[in-house]
C-alpha cells in the first residue's frame, strides 16, 4: 500500500506538456481519456496551454507522489461549463473533477481513491462556494467507477452530456459526506 501522505499536487506548467503527451498516448490512459483525439504534442500544447494560461476556466494539476509526477487531475466549476450544467442543473455550487494516473507503476495499488479524497480536501472543497462535486466516467470504465465509489462518490444517473460521444455515469459527492468519509 502506498503512503497517502506522499500525495501532493502541483499546478500544470508548460514544461510538463511533453510528459502529459507521453501519458495521453499510453494505452491505459488513451482508452478512457481524450480517446477521440490524436494527442499530438501540438494538440496538447494548444488544449492544455489554454488551461495553464487561464484562458479556460479549468484548474489543472499534476498528481505527485513523493515529489514525482505520476498523473493529471483537473477541476472546474460546473457553472462555467454549460454542457455539464445542463445535465446536473443550475445553481449547484458544484465543481467537477477529472483525472488519470499516467505512470503504469502506480496502477492497481489503490492510489486513485486516495488521490481523489486528498484533492477534494485540499483543493476543491477549500473553495467556500463549492459544496458538492461531480465526476462522469463512461459506464464501461468499471475500474474508475470502483475507485470513485471507494473515494465516496455516489451514482446519480447515466446521462448523455451534449457533445460527448459516450454516455456518462454521473456520480456526486457532497462536502459534508467527504468530511464524514475521510475520518
Amino acid at each position: 500500500m502506498l503512503d497517502p501522505d506522499k500525495i501532493s499536487f502541483r499546478e500544470l506548467r508548460f514544461d510538463d506538456l511533453p510528459l502529459l503527451h507521453d501519458w495521453l498516448n499510453t494505452p491505459h490512459v488513451h482508452e478512457w481519456y481524450d480517446k477521440d483525439e490524436q494527442n499530438t504534442l501540438d494538440e496538447i500544447k494548444e488544449k492544455y496551454g489554454k488551461k495553464i494560461n487561464k484562458e479556460e476556466p479549468t484548474d489543472s494539476y499534476l498528481i505527485m507522489y513523493d515529489n514525482q509526477p505520476i498523473g493529471y487531475i483537473q477541476t472546474a466549476k460546473v457553472k462555467d461549463w454549460p454542457t455539464l450544467e445542463s445535465v446536473v442543473g443550475k445553481n449547484q455550487q458544484a465543481a467537477s473533477i477529472d483525472l488519470f494516473i499516467g505512470e503504469p507503476n502506480y496502477l492497481g495499488k489503490g492510489l486513485g481513491s486516495q488521490v481523489i479524497r486528498k484533492f477534494l480536501t485540499v483543493v476543491v472543497f477549500q473553495r467556500p462556494d463549492i459544496i458538492k462535486c461531480f465526476i462522469d466516467p463512461e459506464p464501461s470504465n468499471v475500474r474508475a467507477i470502483k475507485s470513485y465509489e471507494k473515494a465516496g462518490f455516489k451514482y446519480l444517473k447515466t446521462v448523455q452530456i451534449p457533445g460527448e460521444p459516450e454516455p456518462a455515469y454521473l456520480m456526486e459527492i457532497k462536502k459534508e459526506d467527504l468530511v464524514h468519509y475521510v475520518q
